[in-house]
């Protein structure tokens, strides 16, 4: 399993107790299913780490969305639910020796709207650092 699978379902388990998580890019949004998280990793930078054995030292952009359903304290909600989020990663610590880092660097909110589902979402933007063996993303 490579190690960007195992970081996704730690954080995922982690986040499981503030709302149904999908740990894919898939679209979470049901209208009968908020709140809800979607979680997923779309970019990685590799550096080759050449002292003592090959390892490569891995940063990869984690995006962490929660959705609410859109009412009048629409903001209220959506602080809420990052306050939440921001909680359980720093409880999370290295997530069970997954990751060396976790790092907020930018929240965006937004205000969906879809036929008949009314929703906002908070998009906490994470970096996450890691190591691996040279050509061993699994180890």
């Amino acid at each position: 399993m490579h190690a960007r699978t195992r970081i996704r379902s730690a954080i995922a388990a982690a986040l499981a107790s503030i709302a149904p998580v999908t740990a894919n890019r898939d679209d979470p949004l049901q209208a009968d299913a908020l709140p809800c998280i979607g979680l997923f990793t779309p970019d990685e930078a590799t550096q080759e780490l050449t002292m003592g054995s090959r390892r490569q030292m891995r940063r990869m952009d984690l995006y962490i969305d929660g959705y609410v359903r859109a009412g009048a304290d629409l903001d209220d909600q959506l602080d809420t639910m990052a306050l939440r989020i921001e909680r359980a990663i720093a409880v999370g610590g290295k997530f069970g020796g997954t990751l060396d880092r976790i790092e907020l660097v930018r929240t965006v909110t937004d205000r969906l709207t879809s036929g008949e589902l009314k929703a906002g979402v908070t998009r906490l933007q994470f970096v996450v650092t890691y190591q691996t063996k040279f050509g061993q993303p699994d180890a």
